[in-house]
């Protein structure tokens, strides 16, 4: 009895101290325990079939997100390294050039030039109205032209200023036209269409450009112009292959379980001409404000241009900061004499495109949420 009573004492001891360990044991420990239990031995496989079948979800979106952060370290690393060749290539033409000198400069651009570039600006933020009032028309829902010119301002303003245009662009977009009953793949649709005109418009220019005058870029690589024909009519196939492939194939695609019509041949055609429209007026505003003692043409201009433009992209600087102008300078290559009137050009260009733009999308996007607060006071 005395033994038996021992025993039992004890068993109550070592069954209550199993449980407690049961307890602070993984799920997935205890899981494959309860179905021994019931009679379904679990064998070390099993168990780590049903503990790595438990979240599938979790597990993919981890991959989506080391993808998206090693995309975001690559980027980085190639907007610092491009942003650390541009300024020593800025210091490099600059080192000698003082404050005064680029004061005095800045001075010497006449008025006129000043208006003809604010003019051209004009004419390129009336083209992305173009190709954002298409871009909409695709998504099946209506607004008034008026509108529609006022967020695409408002967005582009803002966007071309700031960085990343993708990504700001989309977040304005959605802020703006989320509150006129579009949903998110509504704005989703407009930003595709609008990227893709406005890349469709870099090829087709920056082809162009390396057709008729490689001259600069060839100057400055090395790269015999041969080469940068060859580049240029590679550029303009592709896009001519984009037109035809619109033209002749279905023309819709699901984008989250949503149908999405991809424009025909002459929408198509149009986006390019107004995309194109776009940049030529920006080539343009900074071709004016160029010194003329330089003696470049518009299409040596116009080569330039695109070649930064498409440093500062992939560099997703704010605004192409630098890089922008690096590349211009790095192109042209300017004597001493004529850098301090080059860089003194480039910065009137950077306040007549980027912040005189983006100081009045401010000023629109704040009088446009103080409507929407007034309204809905009232």
């Amino acid at each position: 009895m005395t033994r038996l009573g021992g025993e039992g004492a004890t068993g109550s001891g070592d069954t209550a101290t199993a449980v407690m360990a049961r307890q602070r044991r993984p799920a997935a420990e205890t899981a494959s325990e309860t179905a021994f239990d019931a009679g379904e031995p679990v064998s070390g496989g099993r168990a780590a079939a049903v503990s790595a079948a438990a979240d599938p979800e979790a597990e993919t979106a981890a991959r989506l997100r080391r993808r998206a952060l090693r995309r975001r370290l690559l980027s980085i690393a190639i907007g610092g390294a491009l942003l650390l060749f541009a300024v020593w290539v800025l210091q490099r033409w600059a080192a000698h050039v003082t404050l005064e000198e680029l004061l005095r400069e800045m001075e010497e651009i006449g008025p006129t030039q000043v208006g003809l570039a604010v003019t051209f600006t004009a004419l390129s933020f009336v083209a992305l109205i173009g190709y954002e009032f298409y871009a909409v028309q695709f998504t099946r829902r209506r607004l008034p032209m008026p509108l529609v010119a006022l967020y695409s301002f408002i967005t582009q303003g803002i966007a071309h200023a700031t960085g990343f245009a993708i990504l700001v662009g989309a977040t304005v977009r959605y802020k703006l036209y989320s509150a006129r009953g579009f949903d998110l793949i509504d704005v989703a649709k407009i930003q595709i269409y609008f990227t893709t005109a406005f890349g469709l418009a870099v090829f087709t220019l920056g082809g162009l450009a390396l057709l008729l005058d490689p001259g600069p870029l060839a100057a400055a690589t090395d790269i015999a112009t041969f080469w940068w024909r060859l580049a240029g009519t590679v550029l303009l196939a592709a896009v001519a292959g984009v037109v035809l492939v619109g033209a002749v194939m279905h023309r819709r695609f699901r984008l989250f379980g949503h149908l999405v019509d991809l424009p025909g041949f002459s929408a198509t055609v149009v986006l390019i001409l107004l995309g194109v429209g776009d940049l030529l007026g920006i080539a343009a505003a900074l071709h004016v404000l160029l010194p003329a003692d330089l003696h470049l043409g518009f299409f040596q201009t116009l080569n330039i241009f695109v070649a930064a433009l498409a440093l500062g992209l992939v560099s997703n600087v704010p605004g192409s900061l630098g890089v922008f102008e690096g590349a211009v300078v790095l192109l042209i290559g300017p004597p001493p004499s004529l850098a301090a009137p080059l860089i003194s050009s480039l910065i009137m260009f950077r306040a007549v495109y980027y912040m005189l733009p983006l100081l009045l999308a401010i000023l629109s996007f704040g009088a446009v949420e103080l409507l929407r607060l007034r309204h809905r006071r009232s």
